[in-house]
């Protein structure tokens, strides 16, 4: 009887059948990133940690597609991660995938129990509901609130209080031990709401408060003969504003637009000379609108909270003040009172020399010593630095 005869096992033929699919699975194509920046994650989901960012333009290799995500290969990080998820609405295929390679991955599904809204990246920019998983484009909110320093010019309200001061030494023959100081720098506080239109703009409305007032002794003289003057020019205001910030860097922004100002101002002067004394007390407010314009930085402490830093250029002359003035001095009884517009003018002495004053008056200023008069002008132009925390919703 004949032995059967043993065939040798083609052993590389099967291999490559076993093998076929890994191959056919390992199928790639080219991605051109078409966003300005596009998240790299873990793992297909939204809500999945971001491991890279891919700037605009660069080509990437996906090895396959799940869903509304592709698998891309990356260079290893430190984490030893050596590939991530892209969501296709951040890249551009420069070829077609096989159909093959289409059909369902076993994937763990990501978890969602909601819509999730639109988030801003580590680099400061919005993701669109696209890579959220919706249609469209979804604004981000966010909120600042901010403090800092303002510094404004003030206007005639500071020329009138030292005006006056020089008009008291001119009378007396005197020289003064000081100058006034002006009303110029205070304290601002405010907060700001904010939603994103584009990726690189921002549209925010905002309100502020700062308040600044200056009180200046002055002495004439010295002994029992000296005379003494008392200022005390004061302003504060509510800037309500409406702006756009440009993102021309990921975290730099330019920022400019208007504010509705609502605004008040005061002035107390006061001159002692032996037992006489004069006094002079005013209120007055005005709207008006100013514009403004600077730079500012977002320092990122997480994906939801960042520091701000802003340096904002104001320009806001304000005229139209109304309010109420008294005046007293040691001969009256009671003091006189005078509704009236916040008027400027230049006192003449001999048609020679001059000083800038400033009272509320009922009527404008026609006495013979009076001339240059105009409605004063507080000037709100300056310049504010402050320091926020901006919270992403």
């Amino acid at each position: 009887m004949n032995k059967p005869t043993l065939r040798p096992v083609k052993w590389p033929m099967i291999l490559m059948l076993v093998a076929a699919p890994s191959f056919l699975g390992a199928a790639q194509i080219k991605l051109k990133v078409t966003a300005e920046l596009a998240n790299v994650r873990l793992k297909p989901s939204i809500s999945s940690v971001i491991i890279r960012q891919i700037p605009q333009g660069e080509i990437l290799e996906a090895v396959r597609q799940e869903g509304e995500w592709y698998l891309v290969k990356l260079d290893p990080d430190e984490s030893g991660n050596a590939s991530g998820y892209v969501h296709e609405s951040l890249v551009l295929p420069l070829e077609e995938l096989p159909k093959t390679e289409r059909k369902a991955q076993v994937v763990e599904p990501p978890v969602k129990t909601e819509k999730e809204p639109p988030r801003k990246t580590e680099a400061g920019f919005r993701e669109t509901e696209a890579e959220a998983g919706g249609e469209g484009a979804v604004s981000a909110w966010s909120f600042t609130i901010s403090a800092g320093g303002n510094y404004a010019d003030g206007g005639d309200l500071n020329k009138a209080a030292q005006g006056l001061a020089d008009y008291f030494g001119n009378q007396l023959s005197a020289a003064a031990d000081a100058t006034v100081r002006p009303a110029r720098l205070s304290y601002m506080f405010g907060g700001e709401a904010a939603t994103s239109v584009f990726p690189w703009l921002e549209v925010a409305v905002g309100a502020d408060f700062f308040s600044s007032s200056k009180l200046s002794d002055i002495v004439y003289g010295s002994g029992e003969g000296a005379a003494a003057y008392s200022a005390k020019p004061r302003f504060q205001a509510v800037p309500i504003s409406f702006s756009l910030k440009i993102y021309p860097q990921r975290s730099v922004y330019l920022k400019l637009g208007a504010a509705f100002y609502i605004a008040s101002c005061g002035y107390f002067y006061r001159f002692e000379n032996g037992e006489f004394w004069q006094e002079w007390n005013g209120e007055a407010d005005a709207r008006a609108f100013g514009y403004f314009g600077g730079l500012g930085i977002d320092v990122n402490l997480s994906e939801s909270i960042a520091l701000v830093f802003e340096a904002i250029a104001h320009y806001a002359p304000i005229k139209g003040f109304s309010g109420t003035g008294t005046y007293q001095d040691s001969t009256l009884e009671e003091p006189i009172s005078e509704d009236g517009t916040v008027y400027a003018y230049d006192a003449s002495i001999k048609g020679q020399t001059s000083f800038p004053l400033l009272l509320i008056r009922s009527q404008r200023p026609a006495e013979g010593y009076v001339v240059n008069v105009r409605e004063a002008t507080l000037d709100f132009s300056g310049i504010s630095l402050r320091l926020g925390v901006k919270i992403r919703l």
